[in-house]
């Protein structure tokens, strides 16, 4: 089957973790792996019986038990928030035992926290979460860094992950691979910089991430959200006034930070249409359609889509000539609509 890459089209926050896992239990994926800059972006499901799944350093598609968790070679690695995560999901998930991170990944230590967190320019100007990602994809740029394979706590947990997917996609089994951020958050490409991640947020940015070669690339699923959102620094189009959002119900926190996110009224088209030009998208995933209209709340088939989503729906596919394949209708993982 190949590699399918999730990959968000505006300034993140679109459920791409939720996505991912749709995506691996749907092809029961021989791998989920996590590209990206590092654990700067938070990934979150929640789901009707009240579970959560929050993540910053794993992917989230592991609900498959036969799937393999993994961390890209570019994605800078936490060993405190790796283990945090294998200690607090790996029981239940059994994680331990299928997770591993590529052994070139670079190291983030807890001094490159303590200076980003004192950074003003990255605290005020740039908005940064300070998770220490930014400084330990300086210091391995400047090559520097330390790498996964030079920490010992890590030595059984790291492996060659480019080749593991190569070889797996080659065999024609299904890998995922969820990026982070947005397209819009891109480093070289963004037109907001500084407000922007540390490095590029695009479906081929997440190739290289994870060493995947291009050939392997089967899919590439665009995440649309129907009200875009942004957190920190940088420029919002049809930004919302909060009251209007709180007159609305759809305030959203950031999983990182818990920081208030700003949203917007409506899709910027010519930002989407980058998006688009960028990725090469061959499917679109509609998210967050309750925020929309919130009479659709919950809905679980396509005979229960409102007008308003059916018409946003009806106008990407229009406009792009790529389908809508997937509709998200609310917060729990189950509120999934598959229109494939």
């Amino acid at each position: 089957m190949g590699a399918t890459i999730v990959v968000d089209a505006f300034w993140g926050d679109s459920g791409k973790g939720k996505i991912s896992a749709y995506l691996a239990l749907q092809q029961r994926a021989a791998y989920c792996v996590r590209a990206g800059t590092g654990t700067n972006a938070g990934h979150s499901l929640f789901f009707a019986d009240g579970r959560e799944i929050r993540t910053h350093q794993l992917p989230c598609g592991f609900l498959d038990t036969s799937t393999q968790v993994r961390v890209g070679s570019g994605v800078a690695v936490d060993p405190e928030r790796f283990f945090e995560e294998l200690d607090r999901l790996g029981p239940e998930y059994a994680l331990s035992d299928r997770t591993r991170v590529d052994f070139r990944c670079p190291i983030i230590l807890p001094e490159y926290r303590e200076r980003e967190a004192s950074d003003s320019h990255l605290r005020d100007t740039v908005g940064s979460v300070g998770s220490g990602t930014g400084i330990a994809r300086a210091e391995f740029i400047l090559r520097t860094a330390s790498q996964a394979r030079d920490i010992p706590l890590l030595g059984d947990f790291t492996t060659d992950v480019a080749r593991e997917l190569n070889q797996t996609c080659a065999a024609g089994q299904a890998v995922i691979i969820e990026g982070s951020q947005g397209t819009h958050l891109s480093l070289a490409l963004t037109a907001d910089y500084p407000c922007c991640t540390s490095d590029n947020c695009t479906a081929t940015a997440f190739a290289d991430d994870v060493g995947l070669s291009w050939q392997h690339i089967s899919e590439v699923i665009l995440i649309v959200k129907a009200l875009p959102s942004r957190v920190g620094a940088g420029p919002l189009p049809l930004q919302l006034d909060p009251t209007e959002e709180d007159a609305r119900d759809i305030v959203e926190y950031g999983v990182t930070t818990g920081r208030r996110r700003r949203k917007a009224s409506g899709i910027s088209w010519s930002h989407l249409e980058e998006s688009v030009m960028l990725n090469g998208p061959t499917r679109i995933a509609l998210t967050f359609c309750d925020h929309l209209d919130p009479d659709v709340t919950g809905a679980r088939s396509r005979g229960q889509l409102t007008p308003p989503v059916r018409n946003l729906i009806d106008a990407l596919e229009d406009r792009f000539e790529i389908p809508v394949s997937l509709c998200d209708c609310g917060k729990h993982f189950e509120d999934i609509i598959d229109l494939s």
